[in-house]
C-alpha cells in the first residue's frame, strides 16, 4: 500500500465516523488499544497506542480541536499460504480519542518504537487541564476457596 492510498482511506474513514463499529470490523479493520494520561503538573497529554507490525509510513495522526484521530493499516504477512490459526487482526485501523483540553499542536511530538506509538501533546497555555478528583476505596473481597 502506498502513502497516497493510506491518505485516501483515512479520508474515507473520516466520512464514515457515523457508522457503527461492527461495520468497520466486517471490512477487516481493528481498533488498537490506547492509554491516555496527563503528566504531573498537567502540562502534557500523553497518548500511547499499541501498533505492533505496523509500518511507520502507514500511520497518520491528525488533531482537530480537542480530538486526536489516528488511522493506518497493518498489512498481513501471510500471503500465498494456508492459514492454520489467525488471531492477529490486520487491515485498516481508526481511533478517535477525545482530549480533555485544547493542545498546542505545533509543539506536539510522536515517537514510534517497538510497536508502540507515543504522542506527546503539550496543553495549550490558554487552557490547562483540571486535575481529576480521585479517592481510594478500601474494601474487603470475600470469597470461597
Amino acid at each position: 500500500m502506498y502513502p497516497d492510498d493510506l491518505f485516501r482511506e483515512f479520508d474515507r474513514m473520516f466520512a464514515e465516523l457515523s457508522l457503527p463499529l461492527t461495520s468497520h470490523a466486517r471490512r477487516g479493520s481493528f481498533n488498537p488499544n490506547a492509554d491516555v494520561y496527563v503528566t504531573e503538573g498537567g502540562s502534557v497529554i500523553v497518548v500511547t497506542i499499541e501498533l505492533p507490525g505496523v509500518e511507520r509510513d502507514n500511520i497518520k495522526l491528525v488533531v482537530e480541536g480537542r480530538t486526536l484521530y489516528l488511522a493506518g493499516v497493518r498489512a498481513s504477512i501471510a500471503h500465498g499460504c494456508d492459514v492454520l490459526q489467525k488471531e492477529i487482526e490486520y487491515g485498516y485501523f481508526f481511533k478517535k480519542i477525545q482530549l480533555p483540553t485544547a493542545v498546542a499542536v505545533d509543539h506536539a511530538k510522536a515517537e514510534y518504537h517497538g510497536g508502540m506509538l507515543t504522542v506527546k501533546l503539550p496543553v495549550s497555555p490558554r487552557t490547562g487541564v483540571t486535575p481529576v478528583d480521585r479517592m481510594e476505596i478500601r474494601m474487603v473481597v470475600r470469597g470461597r476457596s
